[in-house]
């Protein structure tokens, strides 16, 4: 076996995944592929071996180096997540909402079903185990397990089936946001909003049939859905907002959303979301700021002149234009997570502290009840100590749901990036947390992204 070493060596990768021999002088004739098999076993190279290369290689069919024996990657297991009666709809028109390449219909948008009382509108998909691999030596290389998640109590909404079933409490339209799903009554207004509609402020889903002009405010708990356009007026929303004729602001309004904002185009508007914003041809000369994405690379998909801060990253056709428009990019923590963080931390301890002071209450006063009866006073009494205790549950649910989203933005691996599909031009200014490059010449298909403190871009 000694001589052997005189004619191969045996070389693992760092990974031990994948082994590689070269040969050094003539293979003697009276090597055989049992031989080469032991060296290769007192090399440490015993999983995964190519047992059809052997014969070729001693036969010199082979040129040197040849890989010889490669191992398993392991599999991570994937993430649990919730599934929502909305998912089954948009399975039909466009991929998963995790896919980046998911094209939005406005249409179907605007369409979103109403669900009924007792309805299955959620469901908690279980994470999956991790596969392990093993490497060329044999040793296992360890797989992660998906990360649990857990299904929250959403407004109208009741949980069974031991926590992995969402039932609707009343008939409504679904709201669906990153850890929590809703049910909403719905206000709808059949064309224009005006003088006689004035402005609204309901506690469920808004859907308007017309436009919306400069001056009005509509406020929703829920989403506010809008099938013509928005001038210079104030949207804002605790779940989403669509739009379906798109946004001439004139600089004026503010449209925010906790949830996702989608729109056929922006001009000169001022956006606020917690979740994606999605635009179907334009974004000009506005301010866009979103706790996640933004994406704007569905028919013309361009960004020209104003800001657009983007946590979770952005994609577009083009930024910018041929006249070398000023447009300035952010990708990073914003201001906003931080700003909520903080919100949502103190309306923790607050439903908290209500919920502990309210269960001391109402002990003291079932306790009373069991030994006398109650007076209608104490009654009362108890029915607003039990609405106050569901509320402050509620805000509880709202609370923790929110941070742990807050939470996964704040310990994200690395910055978002930002992809062009089709042209960047210069005086594009592009931020990543405190790091900043200005385009200076024109880039078509590219990628940016942070790389050790510097700025770098690669091709598509």
């Amino acid at each position: 076996m000694s001589d052997l070493y005189d004619v191969f060596e045996v070389e693992l990768s760092e990974d031990q995944l994948t082994a590689v021999i070269k040969i050094s002088a003539p293979i003697p004739e009276s090597v055989t592929v049992d031989d080469l098999i032991a060296f290769l076993k007192e090399n440490s190279v015993v999983f995964g071996v190519h047992k059809e290369k052997l014969d070729p290689l001693l036969k010199g069919e082979l040129k040197s180096p040849v890989t010889i024996a490669e191992g398993v990657q392991p599999e991570d297991g994937k993430d649990g997540y919730i599934w929502s009666a909305l998912d089954d709809l948009e399975s039909n028109t466009s991929d998963d909402l995790l896919h980046t390449e998911k094209i939005v219909d406005l249409k179907q948008v605007i369409n979103i079903p109403t669900v009924t009382k007792g309805e299955v509108i959620g469901k908690k998909i279980n994470p999956t185990e991790g596969v392990p691999g093993t490497t060329v030596t044999g040793e296992e290389i360890k797989a992660k397990n998906g990360k649990d998640v857990i299904l929250r109590q959403g407004k109208n909404t009741k949980i069974e089936d031991e926590g992995t079933t969402l039932i609707a409490n009343t008939d409504g339209q679904i709201s669906v946001e990153p850890r929590v799903i809703n049910v909403y009554p719905v206000y709808e207004i059949n064309g224009d909003i005006d003088m006689r509609t004035g402005n609204i402020d309901f506690v469920g889903n808004v859907n308007i049939r017309g436009s919306v002009p400069s001056g009005f405010e509509i406020k929703a708990k829920g989403d506010i859905r809008v099938h013509g356009s928005v001038e210079a007026a104030t949207l804002d929303a605790g779940g989403s907002i669509y739009i379906h004729q798109g946004v001439v602001a004139q600089g004026g309004g503010l449209i925010r959303a906790e949830g996702e904002v989608i729109s056929s185009f922006l001009n000169q508007a001022t956006i606020q979301a917690g979740g994606d914003v999605t635009v179907t041809k334009s974004i000009l000369h506005s301010k866009v700021e979103t706790d996640a994405s933004v994406k704007c690379y569905d028919r013309n998909g361009s960004i020209c002149g104003g800001s657009v801060s983007a946590v979770g990253g952005l994609d577009a056709n083009e930024i910018g234009n041929e006249m070398n428009t000023p447009t300035s990019i952010y990708i990073g923590v914003s201001q906003s997570i931080l700003e909520k963080e903080k919100k949502y931390k103190a309306m923790k301890a607050e439903a908290e502290d209500s919920l502990q002071k309210l269960g001391v209450l109402l002990k003291k006063i079932v306790t009373k009840e069991k030994q006398a009866s109650l007076s209608a006073q104490e009654k009362v009494t108890k029915l607003r100590i039990r609405k106050s205790f569901a509320e402050a549950h509620e805000n509880l649910n709202e609370a923790l749901a929110a941070l742990e989203t807050i939470s996964d933005s704040l310990e994200a691996d690395e910055l978002g990036k930002v992809k062009v599909r089709r042209t960047i031009y210069p005086q594009v200014d592009l931020h990543f947390g405190k790091y900043r490059k200005r385009i200076t010449t024109k880039h078509k298909g590219v990628i940016f992204s942070l790389d050790k403190s510097e700025i770098k871009f690669e091709p598509l």
